[in-house]
C-alpha cells in the first residue's frame, strides 16, 4: 500500500508542474488510479493498514523526478513510467504465487494487474507521440558519455607523466573544449544530413541546432568530471583513482538512463559501460608509466 500512496503523490506533483496537456492528463489518471488501489488495500487490510502512509523518502523521490523531468524532458519521464509500470506488473504477478493470500486479496491484485496492463499500453502510445523529443535525451547521454570516457582516458595517461596538476588540467580542458566543438559540429551535420536523406514523420524529427547544442554542452560537462580531481591539486595515481571513481559513478547514472530509454537491463548496461571506460583508462596509465620509466618522458 505504501508504494501506491507514494506513486500517487509523485504523479500528482509531477502533474501540477506539467505544461503539456497530454502528459498532465496521463499523470493525473495514474495518480487517481494508484490512490484508488491504496484505498482498496486499506479496506482489505483493515487494522493492519492503520498509520500506513507514503514513505518518508517521498519528498526525495518527488525531487528526483522533478529534476529528471527538467533535465531530460517529458519523453524520458514517460519512458521511465512505462518501465515502472512493467516492474509493478511483475511484482503483482509474482505475489499471486503466495498461498496465504485471501480470495479478496487475490481479486484485488488481479484488478491492479488489469489496470496496470491498460496503463502500460497507454504509456507505450504516449511514448510514441514523444519520440521526437526523446532525441534530445539521447543527445544528452551521448555527449555526457563521450566526454567522460574520452577525457578520462586522456588525463589518466597524462597524470602519470605530468610533473604538476596544472599540466593535467590544461591538457584535459583543451581536450574537452576541442571535443565539444567537434561533437557539436558533427552532430549538427549528421542531423541535417539525416533530415535531407530520410523523410521522417514530423513527430520523429529533432531540431539539428538544439540536438547539437545538447550534445556539445553535456560533452563538456562530462569532460570536466575526470579533470576535477586535478583542479583540486591532486597528482599522479591518486588523482587518477579519484577521477576513475567519479567517472564510474557518472557512467553508472548514464547507463541507468540509457537502460530506461532502451528497455534493457540497468545492471548489465552499467557494468559494460564502466568496465570499458575504466579499462581504457588503465591502458593509458600503463602506457604513460612505461613511457616515463623506460624513456624518461615527462610533461
Amino acid at each position: 500500500m505504501r508504494d501506491e500512496l507514494r506513486d500517487s503523490a509523485v504523479y500528482a506533483r509531477l502533474a501540477a508542474d506539467e505544461a503539456d496537456n497530454g502528459a498532465k492528463g496521463l499523470l493525473l489518471m495514474l495518480s487517481a488510479t494508484e490512490r484508488n488501489h491504496a484505498r482498496e488495500w486499506r479496506s482489505l487490510l483493515g487494522g493492519h493498514a492503520r498509520g500506513m502512509r507514503a514513505s518518508f523518502l517521498l519528498e526525495a523521490k518527488i525531487l528526483e523526478m522533478r529534476i529528471v523531468r527538467r533535465l531530460f524532458g517529458i519523453a524520458f519521464v514517460v519512458k521511465y513510467l512505462e518501465r515502472h509500470e512493467k516492474e509493478g506488473l511483475k511484482r503483482y504477478k509474482a505475489a499471486l504465487g503466495d498461498q496465504s493470500l485471501t480470495s479478496g486479496e487475490r481479486k484485488h491484485i488481479h484488478k491492479i494487474i488489469e489496470d496496470d496492463a491498460g496503463y502500460e499500453r497507454t504509456l507505450i502510445r504516449q511514448a510514441e507521440a514523444y519520440r521526437g523529443e526523446l532525441v534530445y535525451s539521447q543527445s544528452i547521454i551521448l555527449g555526457l558519455n563521450d566526454g567522460l570516457v574520452e577525457v578520462l582516458a586522456l588525463v589518466a595517461g597524462i597524470a602519470v607523466v605530468a610533473t604538476s596538476s596544472f599540466m593535467v588540467v590544461a591538457l584535459g580542458l583543451l581536450a574537452g573544449i576541442s571535443g565539444t566543438l567537434s561533437m557539436t559540429g558533427g552532430v549538427y551535420l549528421s542531423a541535417r544530413s539525416e533530415d535531407l536523406v530520410m523523410a521522417k514523420p514530423a513527430r520523429d524529427r529533432a531540431k539539428p541546432r538544439k540536438e547539437a547544442a545538447y550534445t556539445g554542452f553535456w560533452y563538456f560537462v562530462g569532460a570536466l568530471v575526470p579533470v576535477l580531481p586535478f583542479m583540486l591539486g591532486l597528482q599522479g595515481l591518486v588523482g587518477d583513482l579519484l577521477a576513475m571513481l567519479l567517472v564510474g559513478a557518472a557512467l553508472a547514472i548514464a547507463s541507468s538512463i540509457i537502460a530506461i530509454m532502451s528497455g534493457t537491463s540497468i545492471r548489465k548496461r552499467a557494468v559494460e559501460m564502466v568496465a570499458i571506460s575504466l579499462g581504457a583508462a588503465l591502458v593509458t596509465i600503463a602506457i604513460g608509466a612505461l613511457a616515463r620509466r623506460y624513456f624518461g618522458f615527462t610533461l
